[in-house]
């Protein structure tokens, strides 16, 4: 199993191989404080790579609804949104390493982008914005919406900050925290003594820790080929339980059926509509989290 110091090592200069760890500190997140990040893939948007976590705060994801439905539905492309405290370690690596091209990365806890109010999108040329007419039109509608372009002050063309009312300063905290609490969990006789913030002592745990995400209760989520196990049938009485499954689904397989009863089960609880079960809907349909 390889760790985040493994991802490191091997200076990939991408964030991808962190995504199942990434996954669960925002469910961690969800659950210290419900409802903080929210899904936004019910939005007309398109992810660029399987790096970007399509998470926002939900001021953040109104007003871009509002920026998406000003442009007539039409989809946005994201190369970036909220970054977990474990992607935003290998880039501060990489920087410290002098690796990947990174000329600047913020220490974990203090990224921009993981208060949950940053957007990047792609700009056909980063040199000359202003010549890309998809680009200015989705500038126009994001600025509409309270959502200010670093362009003008900074080399960042891609990167838009909500600037809106009805959020919070303190998501970089509550990131770290969560990952604190999943160390904890998983290793009660080596618990992190860094208070709730970024430390030595959290930085050196989150080296350790698994790329894929602990695995004493795994992601369960529609795959080719389909995940099966007892875990699965015990998720598909919890959903027959709440009636968004009957008897008969009750398949110990995780089918698309399944993910549809999930999603359906997430959206009715107020969680991010993902189809995928983690702490946080583990916790919802009553099951140990």
């Amino acid at each position: 199993m390889e760790t985040v110091e493994d991802i490191i090592n091997k200076q990939a200069c991408g964030t991808a191989a962190v995504r199942g760890l990434s996954l669960q500190i925002i469910a961690e997140m969800n659950l210290l404080v419900p409802n903080v990040l929210v899904n936004i893939e019910s939005l007309n948007i398109k992810a660029t790579s399987s790096a970007v976590n399509p998470y926002l705060q939900p001021a953040a994801k109104e007003a871009l609804r509002r920026a998406i439905t000003a442009r007539g539905g039409a989809t946005l492309e994201i190369n970036s949104a909220y970054r977990t405290i474990a992607q935003q370690f290998l880039l501060r690596s990489w920087f410290e390493m002098g690796s990947c091209g990174i000329t600047a990365a913020a220490l974990p806890g203090r990224s921009n982008h993981e208060d949950g109010l940053a957007l990047d999108i792609p700009v056909a040329d980063p040199d000359h914005p202003d010549r890309d007419p998809e680009f200015v039109a989705w500038r126009t509608a994001l600025e509409n919406e309270d959502w200010e372009w670093f362009g003008w002050v900074s080399s960042d063309v891609f990167h838009f900050t909500y600037k809106g009312t009805s959020v919070r300063d303190d998501i970089g905290d509550v990131g770290v925290h969560a990952f604190q609490r999943l160390w904890d969990r998983e290793h009660p006789d080596d618990r992190i003594a860094d208070g709730g913030f970024w430390g030595p002592q959290t930085a050196a745990r989150l080296r350790m820790s698994p790329a894929e995400g602990f695995s004493t209760k795994k992601l369960l989520k529609l795959i080719d080929p389909n995940m099966t196990g007892e875990d699965i049938s015990k998720v598909q009485q919890a959903l027959v339980n709440a009636g968004f499954l009957t008897a008969s689904q009750v398949t110990n397989v995780y089918d698309s059926v399944t993910q549809v009863a999930v999603k359906n089960f997430q959206e009715a609880n107020g969680l991010g509509k993902d189809g995928i079960v983690g702490t946080q809907t583990r916790k919802f349909l009553g099951l140990p989290a």
